[in-house]
């Protein structure tokens, strides 16, 4: 999304005050155990750590995490290590996209790059840094039965590896323009994006205890939303010329045209609620809702932001 805050939507009404109020509760809960986590004054390496992951804190991911937990039965507390954790593997995907060597990104949501303010040998190792911490937090948790943990960390290196996201990050850096299909490109958004919102959502529900059609079905939502998020960034890219990075080869708009990304994107949005709503649950209004911000997402500008950020 933009710059401005998650909870900004021009809808009103009692029901999505309440939404947007447990919106922000996530965000603020997700934050605090970051900003500990991480404390200020600790050197040029925390300094740069806390840089990529405190100064946007929309929190989408961790946000599904924690939701799902709660619909399937558990505590968003018993879900919180591994959501603060999931964070801190998208801010650091986020730090390495931006580098020289991959998508040379001078900017991200309307500052400059992390490179760009620290070096690019801090960035690198800041982004190190947060993949370990972020396994060694998740290896931590203690409020939930030990084989819900390495389920979810085994489910998260699934989600990194070379059928996730570093696996679409290669086929998106040593792509072509001429050799991009739309069959290539979805593979792309499958891997680099939705993978992590697929597991974001899952290891939530997993953490409060979901059953098997319970999972299975969340995982679908994940998966959906996740390629719906990265049509919604290109769409909100095609809208912001300052988005457009030295090393991007094509993205969804510029195969299917403005309309026919949005006719795409109404469509996955329109599955993944109906996929959480196929089956018995706990109450589904945040994660409805958070399928009409990526709606909206995609029609707003992007301030620079550069690539699948929220």
């Amino acid at each position: 999304m933009s710059s401005a805050d998650l909870t900004t939507s021009p809808h009103e009404g009692s029901a999505h005050i309440e939404f947007l109020r447990r919106l922000h509760e996530r965000q603020q809960l997700v934050t605090r155990a970051l900003d500990e986590h991480f404390p200020a004054g600790a050197g040029p390496l925390m300094d740069a750590i806390r840089g990529a992951l405190l100064a946007d804190g929309k929190r989408l991911r961790p946000i599904l995490c924690l939701e799902a937990c709660q619909w399937s039965g558990g505590s968003p507390q018993a879900a919180l290590p591994a959501a603060c954790a999931i964070e801190m593997i998208h801010k650091m995907t986020l730090v390495h996209d931006d580098l020289p060597a991959m998508d040379d990104a001078q900017t991200r949501n309307g500052r400059p790059a992390l490179h760009r303010v620290h070096g690019e040998a801090l960035a690198i190792l800041a982004g190190d840094a947060l993949l370990v911490h972020a396994f060694g937090l998740l290896a931590s948790t203690r409020e939930v039965p030990a084989e819900r943990v390495t389920g979810a960390i085994t489910r998260l290196c699934q989600a990194l590896g070379t059928a996730g996201l570093a696996g679409g990050q290669a086929l998106d850096v040593l792509s072509q323009a001429g050799d991009v299909t739309p069959e290539k490109l979805d593979h792309v958004h499958t891997w680099k994006t939705a993978s992590l919102f697929e597991a974001a959502i899952v290891i939530g529900a997993e953490m409060g205890g979901a059953n098997a059609s319970q999972v299975e079905a969340l995982a679908r939502y994940g998966m959906l939303l996740g390629r719906a998020f990265q049509i919604s960034d290109d769409l909100q890219d095609a809208q912001d010329t300052q988005a457009v990075t030295p090393h991007e080869v094509t993205n969804y708009v510029q195969l299917h045209g403005v309309e026919g990304a949005r006719r795409k994107l109404r469509e996955l949005l329109s599955q993944a609620v109906s996929a959480i709503r196929s089956v018995q649950g706990g109450d589904s209004q945040l994660l409805a809702g958070i399928t009409e911000l990526v709606w909206e997402h995609s029609w707003s500008t992007g301030e620079g932001h550069h690539g699948h950020h929220a």
